[in-house]
């Protein structure tokens, strides 16, 4: 399985409990890392991919429900190999961002199971050779992203 790291500095932090972001596919993988930047672009610079192999120990964890407040939170503590985990589990974190229509607000935006944040963790260090790149989000995804700090 590939994920996302969004990290300060320009090495990773991948050890031991390190979360990174689960790319079940590239089309909800996009909604949830522009997701993230919104929660923590202005504190992370860089962001890299890395390819956790089917033998590493992860827990794969998320909230979902409609309300904000209120969520059932599916947050194994067990971590076990990746391919051990059920497939229609890691399958909920990609439907997650199939578009849902507020009735409210009239608004359409992502989020047809609600599951906020799915976080993928480290059972034990991610070697360095799963690194697959690493660069800064400024040039990935434009200036606009990061917040600008007042001098």
């Amino acid at each position: 399985m590939l994920a996302i790291k969004l990290h300060k500095t320009t090495r990773p932090g991948l050890g031991k409990d390190a979360f990174l972001i689960p790319i079940v596919d590239w089309k909800s993988g996009r909604c949830q890392v522009r997701a993230w930047l919104r929660w923590r672009g202005d504190r992370d610079r860089y962001i890299t991919l890395v390819r956790v192999p089917d033998d590493h120990p992860v827990s794969i964890r998320f909230a979902c429900g409609a309300s904000n407040f209120i969520k059932v939170i599916a947050w194994p503590q067990e971590f076990k190999p990746l391919r051990e985990w059920d497939k229609d589990y890691i399958r909920v974190i990609g439907q997650w961002w199939d578009a849902y229509r507020w009735q409210s607000s009239g608004s359409t935006e992502t989020g047809g199971l609600l599951i906020d944040e799915p976080r993928l963790f480290l059972g034990r260090r991610l070697p360095d050779k799963s690194i697959l790149w690493t660069k800064e989000i400024a040039l990935l995804y434009g200036k606009r992203t990061l917040k600008k700090t007042p001098v």
